[in-house]
């Protein structure tokens, strides 16, 4: 009797298992072409990335190297040590460590950038047939935008820019007129890539397109879709790997 229980038992198990099996199976199946067609791609993506990590990095040990000729030397230094007067100079030192960082910064994104490019390419060429639900669609069209904006502000990251930015530092009689002139010069410098970032988002991005993003998240989950791919499609462009 006891055998004969442990078998139905077993019966019982494979019969649950072979339910929740074909059960799953069924969801998989029921998932939207849009849906199934985004955690395609996502899940080409993801791996592309993590495969570029090696790319990333040279790229940033370059972009690095590239602007160390550029950190205390060049036309920049040259223009800002040729101001004898100590407080405009001064002020000229601060303002170019400032913009050397915040490009040094820049060129890391761009080294980044330079590694996914293929990868992003592909992932939003899978939808050069655009998906047919509106909301999913508008995340297609962010993402596009998305590398708009990338591509817009990242070459920025050089020591040409440097040198043209730090370069316009002048010596100016010490009054008042002064001040403004040097003061000036130094908010160019050190709001420069700002700036450049503001402009570059003025005419590729804006909330509206971060929304959609989110949005597009909250849609695959809502019909069905796997929450992590979901997520990943929201914020998979970004540099940060």
């Amino acid at each position: 009797m006891i055998a004969a229980a442990l078998l139905a038992a077993v019966g019982v198990l494979i019969a649950a298992m072979a339910w929740s099996t074909a059960a799953r199976g069924q969801a998989l199946a029921q998932k939207p072409e849009d849906v199934t067609r985004v955690e395609r791609a996502v899940t080409e993506l993801a791996p592309a990335k993590r495969g570029a990590a090696d790319e990333v990095a040279q790229n940033k040990r370059a972009a690095a190297k590239a602007l160390a000729k550029c950190e205390e030397d060049g036309p920049g230094w040259e223009a800002i040590r040729a101001v004898k007067i100590p407080a405009q100079r001064a002020l000229y030192r601060r303002g170019a460590r400032t913009l050397w960082k915040a490009l040094g910064e820049v060129a890391a994104e761009r080294a980044a950038l330079d590694a996914y490019r293929a990868a992003f390419e592909r992932f939003v060429g899978r939808f050069d047939i655009p998906l047919g639900d509106p909301i999913l669609q508008a995340g297609v069209d962010a993402w596009r935008k998305r590398l708009a904006l990338y591509e817009a502000y990242t070459p920025i990251g050089t020591c040409r820019q440097f040198n043209k930015l730090a370069g316009r530092a002048r010596q100016f009689p010490p009054n008042v007129e002064a001040d403004y002139k040097s003061g000036d010069i130094y908010n160019r410098m050190v709001r420069y890539v700002e700036d450049a970032k503001r402009a570059a988002a003025r005419r590729h991005w804006g909330s509206r397109y971060d929304a959609a993003l989110r949005a597009a998240r909250d849609r695959l989950i809502e019909l069905g879709g796997n929450e992590g791919y979901a997520t990943f499609f929201a914020f998979g462009h970004s540099l940060r790997g």
